[in-house]
């Protein structure tokens, strides 16, 4: 008999929408996207990403990536009101998978009225007709799956945006990385055993906790990831936090707090984080250790910040699909958000 998570008939089942399917076709939708062909002159000296939940982490990524990279001022923004300074010399990138979505398109409107240069990601909607009517460019990426599950195809668009505006090379960068992203991937499905396959061991860890999922800032989207794809995937209560930041607060709820807690640290190291932050995570999950709270430490592989980024988002898609198996619910309808959704119009 084969182990729950690993018994394609029992997972079929749960799994009606097929979001394993998804996850494991990450790597296909990045060459996709990267492959597509973009023309774009942009001379200014900032860029904005706009977006809402799964739409947003690919600029997220692409913002932690040029951080280092680029001597432009670089923010995403989640909400309906951009920042005093986007204006004419802002390259604005508008990513909503829907292209339906209220913030965004307040979003996209308040770019437009500023005459800054507009580039929009979407698979449809108002955004995709907004971008027509205007003469805007608009990327358009393959519709019918969760916004969450399009990440391949946002980041992608929004990562070949950027090289054709001059603006570093994650485009080439990405693509380089494909061949090691899909040796990884492959050690994480169904068909691996849960002793060689670290998701399925975290998923079980993690099963009735609360996860609260840490990570250096240079790879600080990949917690923000894994904490949204637990929340939506697996229908569970997570949270996510940055070091050094969490040794300025809240380590010390988990080291001075005596009541019992359902909480679990999760800490995705990155190893080329620098020495600093590497002695600052290596303390912490000293500290964490020695009252007895027993974290997940998880070494992110890859060779610079953007690969860690990618494999760890990897890995977390993944203990997020073994967590939803392990309870039984099924990871794709999010019937929360559409009941919010419809609340507001």
């Amino acid at each position: 008999m084969p182990e729950l998570l690993g018994d394609l008939d029992r997972i079929s089942k749960t799994d009606r929408s097929d979001m394993l399917g998804i996850i494991r076709g990450f790597p296909d939708q990045l060459r996709t996207s990267l492959s597509g062909s973009i023309k774009l002159r942009f001379e200014g000296d900032k860029v904005c990403f706009c977006g809402m939940g799964g739409s947003a982490i690919g600029g997220d990524i692409l913002s932690e990536y040029l951080f280092e990279r680029s001597e432009k001022v670089v923010s995403v923004v989640r909400g309906v009101k951009l920042p005093a300074w986007v204006d004419e010399d802002t390259l604005t990138v508008v990513m909503s998978y829907s292209g339906n979505t209220l913030e965004s398109l307040a979003l996209f409107r308040d770019a437009k009225e500023r005459g800054s240069p507009i580039v929009a990601i979407t698979s449809g909607g108002e955004l995709l007709g907004r971008c027509r009517q205007a003469g805007l460019q608009v990327i358009t990426v393959p519709s019918g799956i969760q916004p969450r599950a399009a990440l391949g195809y946002l980041l992608g668009s929004a990562a070949s945006v950027l090289e054709s505006a001059g603006i570093s090379t994650p485009r080439s960068d990405i693509g380089r990385m494909l061949g090691r992203l899909e040796s990884y991937r492959d050690t994480l499905v169904p068909g691996i055993p849960i002793g060689k396959n670290i998701a399925k061991r975290i998923a079980k860890k993690l099963l009735s906790k609360i996860p609260i999922i840490y990570a250096p800032k240079s790879v600080r989207p990949a917690a923000t990831r894994w904490q949204t794809q637990i929340n939506e995937n697996a229908k569970m209560m997570a949270a996510s936090g940055e070091i050094p930041e969490m040794d300025h607060n809240q380590i010390v709820g988990w080291i001075e707090d005596t009541r019992k807690t359902k909480c679990v640290p999760v800490v995705l190291d990155n190893v080329s984080c620098g020495d600093l932050v590497g002695r600052i995570v290596d303390g912490t999950v000293d500290m964490l250790r020695g009252r007895g709270l027993d974290p997940e430490v998880i070494e992110l592989p890859g060779d610079d910040n953007l690969e860690a980024m990618i494999h760890g988002i990897v890995l977390g898609d993944f203990v997020s699909f073994y967590l939803a198996m392990l309870k039984g619910v099924d990871p794709t309808p999010v019937a929360s958000i559409q009941e919010l959704k419809g609340r507001i119009g």
